[in-house]
């Protein structure tokens, strides 16, 4: 079952004169259709202005398309009836922490969105000690959510996310603020409550090591889908993610080199040890 399904979205942004009328639109997606099933961990990629980040505002009625549909769990996102559900199930989670962090506390952090739902004391605190167990900060509820590191920060934003029990959370280039380390220790929380906990995620990132790490890659130009498949078939294909400004893993580059030099070894690699395979291939048996 689908937990989002989107059906011939376009969109633009309005252009304005100095006095504030509409005198034209910048199209910035178009004709997009994609279905995203529960419980999968999807990547979508695309350089600057591909039109990645308006799609996720779409995916919770953040924005509306100025043609199609889009649903979650089946209700349309154009429903002001239903936007308060739709919100619940589907979380968003920004590149800057700081952005989203509203208490001094950490666990006071965590508890305003259940405390916004009118959540009984007893119910706000099982979510709130869940969440930041699942993202593996429970130790820190009692610190000040701004002395903690880019990383801890970003994983209390998630925490107070989950708190909500959405079934899908959209992350929309949360790694890009980190340090290597901040990004290393976000992308392990994101695939534990993709693994553990069955919450769908999309992860809209421009780190291709972080999108080799998804079940299903997507791929954004011009405001258009142009890509789709899992991870090893989408990075095998060098030359059209070069066409668009985008790399692939440092490992399927190398695999490219190599085959550019008369080397006969796969490009479907994307880790250390799936390169380690493709050269013990090419070592004569004895």
């Amino acid at each position: 079952m689908n937990i989002i399904e989107v059906k011939d979205l376009s969109f633009e942004y309005p252009i304005t004169d100095d006095e504030g009328n509409i005198i034209g639109g910048n199209k910035v997606l178009e004709n997009i259709t994609v279905d995203i099933p529960k419980g999968q961990f999807v990547a979508i990629l695309g350089h600057n202005g591909s039109g990645k980040s308006t799609l996720a505002k779409h995916f919770n009625g953040m924005l509306l398309g100025n043609s199609g549909k889009v649903y979650v769990n089946g209700t349309d996102t154009e429903d002001d009836d239903k936007i308060y559900d739709i919100r619940q199930t589907v979380g968003m989670v920004f590149q800057n922490p700081d952005n989203q962090l509203v208490a001094t506390i950490v666990e006071e952090d965590v508890a305003f969105a259940p405390e916004n739902l009118g959540l009984p004391p007893a119910q706000i605190r099982e979510r709130v000690d869940e969440a930041l167990n699942a993202v593996d900060m429970y130790k820190y509820r009692l610190h000040s959510a701004h002395q903690l590191s880019g990383g801890q920060k970003q994983r209390i934003a998630i925490a107070g996310v989950i708190a909500m029990r959405p079934e899908c959370i959209v992350l929309d280039e949360p790694t890009a603020m980190l340090d290597p380390k901040g990004r290393k220790s976000v992308m392990r929380t994101i695939k534990r409550l993709n693994n553990e906990f069955g919450i769908t995620v999309v992860l809209i990132t421009h780190y291709m090591d972080e999108a080799a790490q998804a079940e299903r890659v997507i791929v954004m130009d011009g405001g258009r889908i142009i890509m789709d498949g899992v991870p090893k078939k989408i990075f095998s294909q060098v030359d059209r993610l070069t066409e668009v400004g985008l790399d692939v893993p440092q490992v399927t580059q190398l695999a490219y080199e190599l085959k550019k030099e008369g080397i006969e070894i796969s490009l479907e690699v994307l880790t250390e040890e799936d390169m380690l395979k493709e050269i013990q291939k090419l070592v004569p048996k004895r």
